[in-house]
């Protein structure tokens, strides 16, 4: 019986402590979360919001959570570029969040921006893997051997020779736009009735990642959540339209 209570309170103080462990950490921890969710949320509006100059304003009330907010984007001449909101869908092994930009007559969407996702590595993961275009020719001569002219004696001279810096780079560029992945990329300009997930490549229709069609599904679902947050707050309901 002494046995069993010592037991038991040995149990009960380690999970005292285990709980007060959790507890603290996330109270050191929770600001750190909010602000790099946040710099997260505002990165993607500017890239589902091309054009954007300054702050986006917000069009939902204060009291609206992080999750549920809508964004109106203005260019620098200050003529609207269009709204912009979170969306979240369950997908194969985690939830799936975007950022989805729509253009100001809530037509076309003009740019998404994946959050968050756990999928599978090799699979769904691809959702945000940009592909590369990097050749071994590429980083060799430094052009796309379709652009040489084999006639003139200046293109068969290497430009690592003319060029030693770029030897020492090992191929290394002039730092660009950064790419988005094709699998966001396709959702720009498509409309409501085009978020349709395709097993095969298809221009007018959402492109579906090989073996990831459960995945590609749920970015779908949290685009048309996101759109739908749009239209339930700047275009009012049919019955309060006089």
């Amino acid at each position: 019986m002494q046995k069993k209570a010592q037991y038991t309170i040995t149990l009960t103080l380690v999970s005292l402590l285990a709980s007060l462990g959790v507890s603290s950490t996330f109270l050191l921890t929770k600001d750190t979360i909010k602000r790099k969710e946040l710099a997260v949320r505002t990165e993607a509006l500017y890239v589902v919001l091309p054009g954007l100059e300054s702050a986006p304003d917000e069009v939902t009330p204060s009291e609206v959570s992080d999750q549920d907010r809508v964004y109106k984007g203005l260019n620098k001449a200050g003529q609207l570029i269009g709204y912009a909101a979170c969306g979240e869908a369950q997908g194969y092994s985690s939830k799936i969040k975007v950022m989805v930009g729509l253009d100001p007559r809530l037509e076309k969407i003009i740019g998404v921006n994946i959050l968050a996702q756990n999928e599978t590595p090799g699979l769904g993961t691809k959702m945000t893997e940009v592909e590369s275009t990097t050749t071994l020719w590429s980083v060799i001569f430094g052009k796309d051997p379709k652009a040489i002219d084999w006639d003139s004696e200046e293109e068969w001279q290497l430009p690592m020779f003319r060029q030693p810096e770029r030897m020492r780079k090992f191929g290394l560029l002039k730092k660009e736009k950064k790419a988005q992945p094709w699998f966001q990329q396709q959702f720009k300009q498509k409309t409501c009735n085009q978020l349709i997930v395709a097993k095969v490549k298809d221009d007018e229709r959402i492109t579906a990642i090989t073996g990831a069609t459960i995945s590609t599904k749920a970015v779908v679902n949290a685009v048309q959540n996101a759109i739908d947050k749009i239209k339930g707050i700047v275009q009012p309901p049919a019955w309060e339209i006089k």
